[in-house]
Order: structure tokens, then sequence, then C-alpha cells
């Protein structure tokens, strides 16, 4: 087979055209609707757990030597990123791989960069929870068998150039900003050019670490059967670098991790480090027969994007705490507790007024006093004192799968409605949150889910998003009155609870959470309202547990299809 042949191939593999998928409304949540694979077993990328890899003996890498060269590459916006092919109209050697336990010959196919919306997010595979500002791919396939293999590096962004002095004499670094400079003009799709680099440059001299596994592409058609390699060492870029690509091609164009089932990671370096995060270190030791293992350890006023959850931290310290929400309920790991029922004031199904307001971030429903304030009152659920209702607000994401904040063995709803409560004597915060599961209505035939729609819900929140969908600016109210009990709807019974925090800065701590399980069910072209008038997302991602613990008030539960998420620390 042909060099052209094999790059023919596999750009015809991932250039699907650019309205059957994208990282927005039709992003990585949803692909697995229109392309099954995305849904497998051996999916990639992940998140790799160091406590948990195994060490192996893998050969060197050997890299023939004319990838010394300088090669002609042609860049192309292929309506996801940047791809780098090579550019068949000049005559030049082939580059290969070979070794590193790999079968074979590998032939160099592409390469391409993975970013995000700011410097602490936008590389696909994440350790032990980190994420770095992007991740280079460089793609290989055996000529023989058609296998691919994929050289993964991370990305490390540095904010500051006094902070961080680059060796002008540096060949990487000058090396890629040849590449930068040439990208950066490809604004729009299928727009290309012609670029002289040099392979050997561009990977650096840090590839003697990595971690190995079987995983698939990470985008459709999500095949599987790839093998990774992640080095460990990442390269050195300076955010500008990065932000070019944000500012003047694409603003993100990455995968999260996802689950590893069964698969085992490997490193090629004996010595490894566990994470300082408990939850990094649970491992599935019997991935054979398929067991649970008990923990295995080897010892406020900010956006969401580029000062999005991943850098909140820089200026409000708190949202890096060990007691931080959301978090990801693993059903497996939950404790049985009783609890004593809610009780509601008395006058909660009837309607009271509201002050909508866009806060820049969401829509909040502040309740305005009244009178007999007592008439939305707490008690019970196994709070402490009377607690009074101060307002409620709604979380989103870009599709109907991508929004809750809160996940449940890592799936996810598309949004999540937070029913603020205070204590006035303590002045602690409890939240009460509900999911909020989209379906669809297509040509008046709806969705399976939506025979489960309660029509008296619907009504009371199609009346709240008629009003909200109009504040399409910061500051822009609207008074209106709701009624509680049709906003929270009638499936109030089975609750997980834990101590968390706010969801957004300043992330204070303390907060007692309250999840129901069962969601309330909306139709999607709500959801798309909220996104196409309001903000396209705002929603936080789940944050570690550490040593908290998970409480439900129903007696059974069920485990996870997903080994990942049935995976607890041991209980004292």
């Amino acid at each position: 087979m042909k060099t052209s042949d094999v790059c023919v191939i596999f750009f015809l593999l991932i250039s699907i055209s650019a309205d059957q998928w994208n990282y927005g409304n039709l992003g990585p949540d949803i692909w697995s609707e229109y392309y099954p694979l995305c849904s497998g077993k051996s999916q990639s990328p992940i998140n790799i757990l160091t406590a948990c890899t195994v060490y192996k003996d893998f050969q060197p890498f050997n890299f023939i030597l004319t990838l010394d060269e300088k090669h002609y590459f042609t860049l192309k916006n292929n309506g996801h990123t940047i791809i780098s092919t090579i550019n068949n109209q000049h005559k030049q050697s082939s580059i290969e791989l070979t070794g590193s336990n790999l079968n074979g010959t590998f032939e160099f196919v592409n390469f391409h960069l993975h970013w995000g919306e700011h410097y602490k997010s936008g590389s696909e595979h994440q350790i032990n929870g980190v994420k770095y500002a992007g991740e280079i791919h460089f793609v290989y396939q055996n000529r023989q068998t058609s296998q691919l293999a994929v050289l993964g590096i991370f990305m490390q962004s540095h904010l500051h150039k006094k902070k961080f002095v680059f060796d002008k004499n540096d060949v990487t670094r000058n090396e890629w900003q040849k590449y930068f400079d040439k990208a950066q003009t490809l604004t729009s799709e299928n727009d290309s050019i012609s670029c002289g680099l040099n392979v050997t440059s561009l990977m650096g001299e840090n590839l003697k670490d990595f971690w190995r596994y079987e995983g698939s592409l990470t985008t459709p058609p999500c095949t599987e059967g790839i093998i990774w390699t992640v080095f460990k060492q990442p390269i050195d870029f300076m955010e500008e670098q990065i932000k070019n690509l944000r500012d003047n091609v694409y603003f993100e164009d990455y995968r999260g991790p996802q689950p590893l089932y069964n698969r085992t990671v490997y490193r090629n370096f004996i010595h490894e480090t566990s994470s300082s995060i408990p939850d990094y270190n649970l491992c599935l030791l019997d991935s054979e027969n398929k067991k649970t293992m008990d923990m295995f350890s080897i010892f406020g006023v900010i956006n969401c994007s580029i000062l999005g959850p991943d850098v909140w931290y820089a200026k409000y310290p708190t949202c890096a705490g060990q007691s931080q929400s959301p978090i990801n309920i693993l059903t497996a790991c939950t404790i049985y507790k009783t609890f004593t029922p809610f009780i509601f004031g008395s006058r909660y199904n009837e309607q009271h007024s509201f002050t909508l307001k866009n806060n820049r971030y969401t829509i909040v429903s502040t309740f305005n006093s009244e009178p007999n304030l007592s008439a939305l009152k707490l008690t019970g659920g196994g709070l402490q004192g009377i607690w009074e209702f101060v307002g409620l607000h709604l979380h989103w994401g870009e599709n109907h799968k991508s929004g809750s904040e809160h996940q449940v063995n890592g799936i996810k709803y598309a949004g999540e409605i937070h029913f603020i409560y205070m204590n006035p004597n303590t002045r602690q915060t409890a939240v009460l949150g509900i999911f909020m599961q989209s379906s669809f209505i297509d040509n008046g035939t709806p969705s399976s889910t939506a025979y489960f729609i309660d029509e008296d819900v619907r009504k009371e929140w199609k009346r709240f998003f008629d009003i909200a969908q109009t504040l399409k600016t910061e500051g822009s109210t609207a008074i209106m009155r709701l009624n509680l009990v049709l906003l929270m709807g009638k499936n109030l019974r089975d609750f997980w609870r834990y101590e968390g925090s706010l969801t957004t800065p300043p992330c204070t701590q303390g907060v007692i959470w309250t999840m129901f399980k069962e969601p309330i069910i909306f139709i999607e072209s709500e959801f798309q309202a909220l996104r196409q008038n309001i903000y396209f997302k705002n929603n936080r991602g789940s944050q570690s547990l550490y040593t908290r613990k998970i409480y439900r008030n129903f007696f059974r539960e069920t485990l996870s299809s997903i080994p990942d998420y049935n995976c607890c620390p041991s209980r004292d």
C-alpha cells in the first residue's frame, strides 16, 4: 500500500463533514446516537490513574533516520481542527516507526492538535484528573494490517514569559512557532496551506517515559483497536500560541475521558507515584473476574469559558477545596441511612411572586418577600432546624446529554434545577437538586420518555421558560408568579445526600446537598430556547469526592454496568 493510499483512507476516516458532529450542540455526549462505536467499551481518551498502571518492559521506539529531515505538510482546517498530512506534491522520504512492542512497521499518516477554552483545559487524556492546555496526536498506520497507533504528547501552557524562560535556541519551540504562524491563518473550513516542518523537532526530546493502552479514535466514528502511547513529559508552550488557535480557528476541540472498563494501562517506567486525591487511587484489581475491589493505594464573578471552572481556584482558592460540588454519584458506593420525611410549608402549593434575573451566568429566580414567610419554609429530611426558601436557578449544557452538574455513574442529564434554602440561625445553605431530562417530539410524534411528562408540571415550567428566554442581556429582569409544588414535580421520595459546596465561585463549602433520584422530563425545544437566547451552557463538571460519604434514603440501590463506577474506597 502506498503512503498516499494510507493517507487518503485515514483522511476519509476522520474527515467527516462538519455538520454531522462537533464539539457543541452535536458534541461528544451525543456522538453515540449517530456513531454507535462512540459508546463502546474501549474508547479514548481516558483518565490515567497512575496508582492503577502496571509496569511492563517495552522495547525502545525506533524512528527511522529520515525523521530528521524537513518534510512538507499540508495543513488543513477540516471543520474540527487543523490536520497536517504529508504533501505528496514534493518528492520526499516516508516517516516510519518500529519498536516499542508494536508489531511491524508503522507509517506516518498525520498529526493534529486538541486544545481547550483556557490554559487548564484542552488535553483529551488526563493524569489523575489533571488536564493540560492541549494534546498533540501523531498518527501512524501499519501498512500491512491497517492498524492505527497514536503517539500523544501533552501541551503545557505558560501564562507569563517572565516566569518561564524559553531558550531562544530551543529547536522544538522554534519549530512549533512555524506551525502556529501558519495554522492560525486557517480560519475557515477547508482552508489549507503548505508548511515545511521537522517531525523530530516537533516531538521534542522527552520521549522516554510513557503509558500504553488499547483505545479508539477520539472523534467519530470512534473506531476501536487503536494502540495508544501517551508520553509522560509535556512540551512547553506560551499561552499566547494556543490562544491564537482559540481566537482564530476553534474555541475548543477535545473529548472528555471515557470509562476504562476492564482495560489495563501499562507504563514503561518502574517507579510511579499515586495521586494526592484518594478518588484517583481506586483500582479494579480483579478485572478478569469483574469483581469490584476496595481501595488500593500505593502510599461568583466569573464565566464558563476562558475563565471557566478549571481556573476558578486561581481567584477563588476554595474552589480547589476537598468538599466541592458537584460530584459523580457512584451508586455502588452510597450508604443507606434513614431520614425523616421533608415537610414543606402549608402554602407551597400556591403561586408566589418571583423576580427572574439574568445574572450573566444563568437565570436566577428570587423569592419576593411576603408577609407570611412561613409559607415557604422547610423542615425534616435530616436537616437541623427550620430552613427558608431563597430562590432557584437552572444549569444546562450544549446538548440533551450534557448540562447537569451532578452525574450518576457518569451519566449526565440535559440540565439540573437547584432550589436554594438557608437556615436563618446558622446561615448554612441547603440545596435541593433535581435532574432535568430532555425528551424529543419530532413531527408531532413524542419519544418514549415524553409519555411520562406530567402535564401540570410541564405547563408551570413552560410559563417559566416563556419568560426566562426573553431575558437575553445581563441585568434584565421580569416578575412572575410561580407554584413551587409544580416546579419541584411529584418524585421527591428517593434522594442522595452529601456535604459539598456552591457550584459557582466563591465555591463556599459546608452546603448540604440533596439530589433527588427521579428527574423531571422536559421537551428538548425548551432547552434549545435557553441555549440560543440566554447562554450556550453554564454547568461545572464533577469534582473529586476525597473522603466524603454519600448517603441514600432508599434501601435498594443498583450498580453501574461500567466497572469503573463500582470501585469504592474501603469503609471504616
